[in-house]
């Protein structure tokens, strides 16, 4: 009978190491490159394509920027399925001896604060000086300053509160540029979080404020109430069918902020703000009227409508910043000028 040789497990041998070691090696090289990928994927950045900022809305040759900038930097967080939320802050240089200069963008998506107080002064942030709406009735708006909004659809709503993509600039940039860059920055963060299946915002005329109305004389359009020097300066307004916003400045700041808005998703921003009670006797509104500032909701010809109106640094303590007495003359001015039958009784 032939002799067998016993079982034995097989030993590794040096060569089978060197093997596995080399598909080991090659393995988390695959997993490296398929994660740098991913990054560059989720900023839209390509060797090839050049470099995109802020969720790869904003690509390196368009607006922002200009030819020439440099030392470009980025610390962003982008919006993702299920994550309705992100953040971007954007710095670079340009420019040479005196015509040097530094910028810096800051992009957010949020939905702001949940809680009464904070949402109010989260608001009254948001809205600024002399807004200009922006076109085709879009639910957002830009300021000469460099700042705006732009609120997304129904469908990215976060415990009923809207979704927002707000842009801030320390350099001012023209409304047309603010615009543009809202519009492309809340594109993305609808495709990068699935959150509506419409199609992507279009921008198709540059926002512009309309020509200086016969009313501005007037205290920010308010007829009675008359300005002095110091309230003057940097007034800035504007005016639509369905958005009207206004500022005026005294000597230490601006004094009063005034915003009507009848476009449905700004509107939405203040749901559960305004209470069920008039703000006072005779009012077809729900709202309050207190000497720090107002804010009432009304029907405005079928359409849900907001009236808002703020004191600030530079408050005069005259009527024209006084709310109890400039606000119902002011929503009296604008209700009429949307086509609204009048909100309070005489």
């Amino acid at each position: 009978m032939p002799y067998k040789t016993p079982f034995r497990t097989p030993h590794t041998t040096g060569d089978q190491a060197d093997r596995r070691a080399r598909a080991l090696t090659g393995a988390l090289a695959i997993a490296a490159l398929v994660a740098a990928l991913v990054a560059l994927w989720q900023t839209q950045s390509t060797p090839l394509g050049g470099r995109s900022y802020c969720w790869g809305a904003w690509p390196e040759g368009e607006a922002p920027f200009r030819r020439g900038d440099h030392d470009r930097t980025a610390d962003e967080s982008a919006p993702a399925p299920g994550r309705t939320t992100g953040h971007c802050s954007l710095r670079w240089r340009g420019g040479h001896g005196l015509g040097a200069y530094e910028q810096q963008v800051d992009l957010r998506l949020g939905t702001g604060p949940r809680q009464e107080g904070e949402r109010r002064s989260w608001l009254g942030e948001l809205f600024g000086d002399g807004d200009i709406p922006l076109p085709d009735g879009l639910p957002g708006f830009t300021a000469a300053s460099g700042t705006g909004a732009l609120v997304l659809p129904e469908s990215c709503d976060v415990d009923g509160r809207p979704s927002v993509v707000t842009l801030k600039s320390i350099t001012a940039l023209s409304p047309a540029t603010t615009g543009e860059l809202l519009v492309r920055a809340a594109n993305k963060a609808t495709k990068a979080t699935s959150c509506t299946t419409l199609p992507p915002i279009r921008l198709h005329h540059a926002p512009s404020a309309p020509p200086p109305s016969e009313t501005e004389r007037n205290g920010c359009g308010i007829p009675g109430l008359t300005q002095g020097p110091d309230q003057n300066r940097n007034q800035s307004r504007n005016q639509n069918s369905d958005f009207h916003s206004c500022a005026v400045a005294g000597a230490q700041g601006w004094a009063a902020r005034f915003l009507t808005t009848g476009r449905p998703r700004l509107v939405a921003l203040f749901d559960g703000l305004t209470g069920d009670r008039p703000p006072a006797p005779g009012w077809r509104a729900h709202g309050s009227i207190d000497a720090a500032g107002a804010l009432v909701r009304a029907d405005c010809d079928g359409r849900p409508t907001v009236f808002t109106m703020r004191s600030g640094p530079g408050r005069t303590h005259t009527p024209l910043d006084d709310p109890r007495e400039a606000f119902p003359r002011y929503v009296d001015a604008v209700a009429a000028q949307m086509g609204c039958a009048p909100l309070r009784a005489g």
